[in-house]
């Protein structure tokens, strides 16, 4: 203390000055980190997903289908709290609104919100009903809208179960994103299919029918019509269709039927011609009688039967007739790439004829077999005599283009963004039923819902690959339960009981120890005080007495 009453300026002062300064400053860090962080976290949003089949890490197909987006789309749930589908539909919906702030999810709860519910079913003509249980149940789990266009989503649409091995495969981002693309579009182009010639049918729902081809177009908010070019009397014009599909046809296209399509082409029309070989009576390959129209695009039918020999490209039974072609890199195509290099699916082809290039045209390959595959000009001897298929003298060596594309110049006065453009497929089992059904098929698949998207300049019909599936629930067996049971009445009870035992011996062990080793602390020294005599005399009172 200084004589005016000021307090010292102590090092004890200054260190506790110190800290307060630090502190201050270390809580305003803090702050500034905190609102720096909460920043970030909204300019750049990241999750992970650590499930082990990936079941909510987004496709490149719906990523970039969420950042084309240019207005909002609401995505109306219907499934209340106790639904097992509740979880995974919110936490997929959270990943979509990483992407995109343009999606507007909205959970309308049938058994706590009944009213706001009865408002929705009577807006979208919504099927409802109650379980025994007393659950609300609908025809739609969701609703996908954008303004006035919407798109169901139903329970079969999330999900698939395979009664045969008791395991499910979720759908639900292939549904979710289906449904954002159909509502983005603001009419419904008409896709046409021919018959006349014995195509394949657009009902028939068996495994090589055509009528899961047109579920999916259907789906993908076009409208399909049947065009029948042999009817007699006034014919239905083309011109409204947008992409003209002949599938299959088994026999000799009429020379009046293909100049109808080669007129529907040269006046702005799109055209899809699956032609797979045609065989006459005698199992001789003949002419299919579309050759005019492909030819109108630069392209030939080889009239032959392509034979793969190469192992890792043909299907291990067979003939070689079955096998995967390789894709070429084109509009139609791209999607079967990956970085557009690599390819990543290939498409399955079957009993299909080659097909070239006219003289001074430049159509662009699409699909194209190994250099060992080789082609047949006569199958008879190995369909009737079963002979052995092999190559012969005269059969043309591989690689052979089986499917090319190729775009004409716009016709005068047309508006269109593009020519006429025609995909030429030598098989018609790209649309076979079984590329939607069967998970290996998703390159084929691809290839024809790219092939429909490029002829009619739509956006790009979304093919997402498939989540792998999975056990559903537990199944117990009588060795499952008998395990269940050692597990619950031995090894657990036994492994805590040796672990117990082990930290009581444990502490008994060490107890001991120190209650061994412990010792008498000694006996503090004895202080001397100064000028004490170390014989134990009183100094003074020596001096005392010899002065006395």
């Amino acid at each position: 203390m200084t004589s005016a009453g000021t307090p010292t300026a102590t090092p004890g002062n200054r260190a506790q000055r110190s800290l307060t300064v630090f502190s201050l400053a270390g809580v305003a860090a803090a702050v500034v980190i905190a609102i720096m962080t909460n920043v970030l976290v909204a300019r750049f949003y990241e999750r992970w997903d650590w499930t082990s089949t990936g079941l909510y890490t987004l496709s490149q197909a719906t990523r970039d289908t969420l950042h084309e987006l240019k207005e909002p789309v609401d995505v109306i749930v219907f499934l209340s709290a106790s639904d097992p589908l509740t979880l995974s539909v919110r936490h997929m919906l959270t990943a979509y609104g990483g992407e995109t702030r343009l999606l507007r999810p909205r959970y309308v709860d049938p058994d706590k919100n009944p009213a706001e519910f009865l408002a929705l079913q009577q807006k979208y003509k919504l099927l409802a009903g109650k379980t025994e249980d007393g659950r609300v149940v609908t025809d739609a789990s969701m609703v996908v809208a954008r303004g006035e266009r919407h798109w169901f989503v139903t329970t079969d649409d999330l999900i698939a179960y395979d009664e045969a091995d008791g395991r499910v495969r979720p759908k639900l981002e292939q549904a979710l994103t289906e449904g954002i693309r159909n509502v983005l579009e603001r009419e419904r182009a008409k896709i046409c299919f021919t018959t006349g010639h014995q195509e394949i049918s657009i009902d028939d729902g068996g495994p090589t029918g055509v009528a899961e081809f047109r579920f999916r177009i259907e789906k993908d908010n076009y409208d399909v019509e049947v065009i029948d070019l042999t009817a007699p009397g006034k014919q239905t014009p083309l011109a409204p269709c947008r992409v003209v599909i002949v599938a299959g046809p088994e026999v000799e296209f009429a020379a009046k039927a293909s100049q109808r399509l080669i007129d529907y082409l040269k006046q702005g029309g799109n055209v899809l011609l699956l032609a797979n070989p045609v065989l006459d009576e005698e199992n001789r390959i003949r002419p299919t009688g579309l050759d005019p129209i492909a030819r109108a695009a630069g392209i030939e039918f080889n009239a032959d039967f392509v034979i793969e020999q190469d192992e890792g490209s043909r299907l291990p039974t067979g003939l070689g007739e079955t096998y995967f072609a390789t894709p070429v890199l084109h509009d139609v195509t791209k999607g079967l790439f990956k970085d557009s290099e690599k390819v990543e699916f290939k498409v399955m082809v079957s009993a299909a004829q080659s097909l070239r290039k006219s003289a001074g045209q430049s159509p662009t390959a699409l699909l194209r077999t190994s250099a060992s595959a080789f082609s047949l000009k006569d199958i008879r001897p190995f369909v009737e005599e079963g002979k052995t298929v092999r190559k012969g003298p005269s059969d043309a060596q591989g690689p052979f283009d089986v499917a090319m594309a190729a775009e004409l110049p716009k016709p005068a006065g047309s508006t269109e963004k593009h020519g006429p453009r025609l995909v030429v497929v030598g098989s018609a089992n790209p649309a076979w039923g079984r590329n939607w059904r069967e998970t290996p098929l998703l390159g084929t698949r691809m290839f024809m819902e790219s092939a429909l998207s490029w002829l009619s300049a739509r956006p790009a019909i979304v093919s997402v690959p498939e989540k792998a599936s999975h056990d559903i629930g537990l199944n117990l067996t009588e060795d499952s339960l008998g395990e269940v049971l050692r597990y619950v009445l031995v090894y657990m009870p036994g492994a805590a009981a040796l672990i117990g035992g082990f930290i009581l011996f444990r502490r008994r062990v060490t107890e001991r120890r120190s209650r061994r080793g412990a010792k008498a602390p000694p006996p503090p020294p004895a202080v001397t005080p100064p000028n004490t005599p170390t014989d134990g005399t009183n100094a003074k009172g020596s001096e005392s007495g010899e002065a006395r």
